[in-house]
């Protein structure tokens, strides 16, 4: 599976993981990145992508006084971009290629607008804008070079494409990621995190039941386990990037709502309930004597972000 995730630019007060607005793209900023006199970069994704950008555009634009920019890439293939400054926002561009909208995926919320179809001259024009606005300097030369980019070639996935194009506008640098608070890639933070954890089932299943209402149906009342794992998911994404996280109570949660979890599974099935304890050491027997282990960069994909890294 190619990229999947929004890609934002911003010169925020603190963090940009934590800057107002920001979760209008999502909520799970993955990677944060300093790019140069204030300026840094997430990326990040949502529940329900892909998000609208234009509205937390003109958020993080208010909020921090400054321009933002920000690209939504799906699967790698394409993406789409939305260039504000604080009181305008620039419209949206399909990016490989300018002319249109997208024939193959869906680049705005269900019932919203797809991208205009805009001229190279246009974009060109309106980015170096942006950027003379934003005190930067962009390069006219490669920002043509990569909105141009037909890809046939020497192909390169649309996130890299989007990266050249940050490069373009002009920030200092492309910085490496910033350290986690704690390695939520890893047990017991992937019972909620992960693609199938607890907390997109919870939602998948709040999904199915407003389905079912809409159909004049009587859904299964929602399991008490279900607000836990989806309030400790956005509890965990946005301690991410915080200092003096308390990482054992997180951990400790996580586990809580897996026996929750599995304790109506039990009971559904008529069975014994499980011990909330022995399950706690059997899952991450590690926390009970403090040696919790740090992210693997091979894993988590670190390593390979840090790849776009250019100082």
């Amino acid at each position: 599976m190619g990229y999947w995730g929004t890609v934002v630019v911003a010169r925020p007060q603190g963090l940009l993981a934590e800057q107002d607005g920001i979760g209008g793209f999502g909520h799970q900023h993955h990677w944060l990145r300093e790019l140069g006199d204030r300026w840094q970069l997430v990326e990040t994704s949502g529940w329900q992508d892909p998000p609208d950008l234009l509205a937390p555009c003109q958020a993080v634009a208010a909020s921090t006084g400054h321009p933002v920019f920000a690209a939504y890439v799906s699967d790698g293939d394409c993406a789409v971009m939305c260039a504000a400054t604080p009181g305008a926002v620039g419209p949206l561009t399909h990016l490989w290629d300018l002319g249109g909208p997208c024939g193959v995926y869906r680049h705005q919320p269900e019932g919203m607008p797809a991208p205009v179809g805009r001229g190279v001259d246009e974009v060109v024009a309106d980015l170096t804008e942006w950027s003379a606005s934003a005190g930067l300097r962009a390069d006219g030369s490669a920002l043509r070079a990569v909105l141009t980019d037909d890809r046939s070639a020497a192909w390169k996935p649309a996130d890299d494409l989007v990266f050249d194009l940050v490069k373009a506008l002009g920030v200092a640098r492309i910085g490496r990621t910033l350290p986690w608070a704690f390695p939520i890639d890893r047990r017991p933070f992937t019972l909620i995190t992960d693609f199938m954890g607890l907390a997109t089932r919870a939602r998948s299943r709040a999904v199915y039941r407003q389905a079912e209402e809409e159909d004049g149906e009587m859904p299964e009342p929602a399991q008490p386990w279900e607000g836990a794992a989806i309030a400790l998911e956005e509890e965990l994404w946005a301690s991410l990037y915080r200092t003096g996280v308390d990482v054992a109570a997180l951990a400790r949660r996580a586990v809580e709502v897996r026996v929750a979890y599995e304790a109506a599974s039990e009971r559904r099935a008529g069975r014994a309930a499980v011990d909330p304890d022995r399950l706690f050491e059997s899952l991450f027997a590690g926390l009970v004597d403090g040696t919790l282990q740090p992210d693997a960069p091979e894993d988590s994909g670190r390593r390979w972000a840090d790849e776009r890294a250019t100082g």
